[in-house]
């Protein structure tokens, strides 16, 4: 194995190991104690360049690549694919820790073998309260595996819909909650969402209600929102700027980042994995500065408290955190800090409103409280990141809701109404002329608007926008907020 001349002169210091031989001996060290654990598991393979070994690894559903670089510092990628070649797990590391990196292969390694029938098409039927479609399902499900067919049926009651759709290709409605259709195509909006036909369900029609998911299971309606397409002009100060990203979202957290010159994008990934945790955070940041070492500021934007730079995500499990003094003194890089729902307001005010007054409300799906920033001429005010994202759970218990919240934030109606409670408590107590909100179960404005009119008198409730993305407006703001923060 014949090594790339320029990689050979390279000298890299890998725990103590300073030549290009004795580094490359133990990545291959650490590829065979990767095969020893997935042998029997799955099929594997390997292949070699001057500058790169990989590890494949393969299932009847799903394949997996370890790949190891090795460039001025050596970097391992892993990788898990489903047979629609889309990104189960994905994540990439400077290899300068074993055990670390034995760790994160065993949860790549989990997550490759938990890909189950995914060839399948997973159906998801509901109703009122589940007991019907539940009886339909059990039939389907038999003539299914009877027939050979490569489904599998759920039933659910409505109560469940949207905690159990994640994982399924097609929704089908039961007649008696047809009504919920349109709701559900704006919610679900990455999937093929139908009302099953009354006389298929009525005669529990098996081979026609599976005749009907083969017609339909490839015709997700994607909703389409306007949004400004015009970036920010961030401040040319000079240097580059590394902004790693920590968004609670669709029941799950995502880890992302983006490698910013001024207002160029030089560099974009996101992290699939199943959990999270601040090590994560630390891997993306070395990598990054690893490839691109002339980066001079970090910033981390996470849901969460930031108190003289500690962090507290209890989601998570990080509590008290010194996360900002960690990065300075590990990576020797001006280091900035910033709650999540504090860089969405930020954000927003400055693109779509000129920095004029804003509040932001953003409800994840799944939870019941939220978060609130605000913003002002480019300034943060309120508390979001002071109380992590946990100041609307604060006050939760003084409030009165027609019925539990926590099972208010399973459903589209639910969430209506646990979102006009907050927004209307926030329009009393600040007096905010606009409020713009992210919350995906929420289908659109004019409900919450209905709802907040049983609160507050119309003509008290200023202009309220429903955003269809999040991801821009946080960037944005988190930018915004390091550019103006670099002389600090």
């Amino acid at each position: 194995m014949e090594c790339d001349p320029a990689f050979c002169n390279a000298v890299t210091a890998w725990n103590g190991v300073n030549t290009v031989e004795d580094i490359r001996k133990t990545a291959n060290d650490l590829i065979s104690w990767m095969k020893d654990q997935a042998a029997g598991k799955c099929e594997i393979g390997e292949s070699a360049e001057s500058n790169m070994d990989c590890l494949h690894l393969e299932t009847p559903y799903a394949k997996a690549n370890v790949t190891v670089y090795y460039l001025e510092f050596t970097i391992c990628e892993l990788r898990v694919m489903d047979r629609k070649d889309e990104n189960v797990f994905y994540l990439h590391f400077e290899l300068n820790d074993i055990d670390h990196a034995k760790s994160l292969y065993t949860e790549m390694l989990e997550c490759l073998l938990k890909q189950k029938q995914d060839n399948d098409i997973h159906v998801l039927l509901c109703c009122t309260c589940g007991l019907t479609t539940s009886f339909f399902t059990m039939k389907l499900n038999e003539s299914a595996a009877a027939m050979g067919i490569k489904m599998d049926f759920e039933a659910v009651p409505y109560d469940r819909l949207y905690e159990t759709a994640a994982s399924k290709n097609i929704v089908l409605l039961a007649p008696q909650i047809g009504y919920q259709l349109k709701n559900a195509k704006k919610i679900l909006t990455d999937k093929a969402v139908f009302a099953i036909p009354a006389a298929v369900f009525s005669s529990y029609d098996v081979l026609g209600l599976i005749n009907f998911v083969r017609d339909n299971v490839n015709q997700p309606e994607e909703e389409k929102t306007a949004q400004s397409e015009e970036r920010l002009s961030m401040n040319e100060k000079g240097g580059s700027v590394l902004l790693v990203s920590v968004i609670n979202m669709e029941r799950r957290t995502q880890l992302a980042y983006r490698v910013y010159n001024g207002h160029e994008i030089l560099m974009e990934k996101q992290i699939v994995k199943e959990t999270y945790a601040a090590s994560d955070i630390l891997d993306v940041i070395a990598t990054v500065l690893t490839l691109d070492p002339e980066i001079e500021t970090v910033g981390v934007v996470s849901p969460g408290s930031f108190i003289d730079g500690k962090l507290t995500y209890e989601k998570a499990n990080i509590i008290n955190f010194d996360i900002r003094n960690e990065i300075e003194q590990r990576f020797r890089r001006k280091t900035v800090v910033l709650n999540d729902t504090d860089a969405m307001a930020l954000g927003y005010s400055m693109r779509e409103r000129n920095g004029a007054e804003t509040a932001f409300y953003f409800l994840p799906s799944g939870e019941y409280a939220g978060n609130i920033g605000m913003s002002e001429n480019g300034m943060i005010f309120g508390n979001a990141g002071h109380m992590g994202g946990s100041q609307l759970e604060g006050i939760t218990d003084i409030m009165t809701f027609p019925k539990n919240p926590y099972a208010l934030a399973k459903t589209p109606e639910g969430n209506v109404i646990l979102a006009a409670r907050y927004i209307a408590g926030l329009i009393t107590f600040t007096g905010c002329a606009h409020v713009a909100y992210y919350a995906k179960m929420i289908p659109d404005t004019e409900s919450l608007m209905k709802e907040l009119e049983t609160i507050i008198r119309r003509e008290y409730i200023p202009e309220i926008v429903k955003v269809a993305s999040i991801r821009d407006y946080l960037y944005d703001g988190a930018m915004y907020y390091i550019e103006n923060r670099k002389d600090q």
